[in-house]
């Protein structure tokens, strides 16, 4: 399991890097481009029903339905909590397999694990550059999980929606399947795709919100 998920994690890089390099960037995708399709999940385990109702029954759809599909484990959000890294990667192959049995299929979608991709963290830091400091207080995830604890909050967990960003952004994505919870972090990534084609010309596309 492990050195499979190593493979697509080489494969993701040589998707990316295909992707990005060439005599000149690539136009951002028009309205009639094939969709990209980008979600990610975190390593909580073996999936429970709630988990199953609320993104993956969600993903087996949506790679029956577009070409492009990727499915991403999100290890490095899940370190904005303390981890045992044994557990983290048990949980990590846990996830994998349970993704498998529900009917992610490698044949129709790219499933691959985050933090073996370097370019996240790569965009990310780019990103975070790029984004005012209030912005990020103000979104409503972060005052909600600081509302009790204001000085315990971690600069991992007031940045992690823009490595989101990120995720979605690396691979050019057109669509990204969210909860309401996550329509906040949504604009973020929509602004941020703005901003930068503002700055270095257009070449992230703005991305869209499939509503679950």
């Amino acid at each position: 399991m492990a050195l499979c998920s190593m493979r697509k994690a080489r494969g993701c890089w040589r998707f990316i890097r295909a992707l990005h390099t060439g005599p000149e960037a690539v136009p951002a995708p028009q309205k009639d481009a094939v969709k990209r399709v980008f979600s990610g999940i975190q390593p909580t385990g073996i999936p429970h029903l709630g988990n199953y109702l609320g993104a993956i029954e969600s993903w087996v759809r949506l790679q029956d339905k577009h070409s492009s599909v990727l499915y991403s484990i999100v290890d490095l959000h899940s370190i904005t909590a303390a981890q045992d890294p044994a557990v983290l990667r048990q949980s990590i192959l846990d996830m994998t397999a349970a993704l498998l049995a529900c009917g992610i299929n490698p044949e129709k979608s790219i499933l691959f694990q985050q933090s073996q991709v370097s370019e996240h963290t790569q965009l990310s830091w780019i990103l975070t550059c790029m984004v005012r400091l209030p912005r990020l207080q103000h979104l409503h995830q972060w005052k909600a999980k600081t509302a009790k604890q204001k000085h315990d909050g971690t600069v991992g967990l007031l940045t992690y929606p823009v490595l989101q960003a990120a995720d979605v952004l690396l691979y050019k994505s057109t669509h990204v399947p969210v909860g309401e919870d996550q329509v906040q972090h949504m604009e973020l990534v929509q602004d941020l795709a703005r901003g930068f084609n503002r700055k270095y010309g257009e070449f992230f596309p703005v991305p869209k919100s499939i509503l679950m």
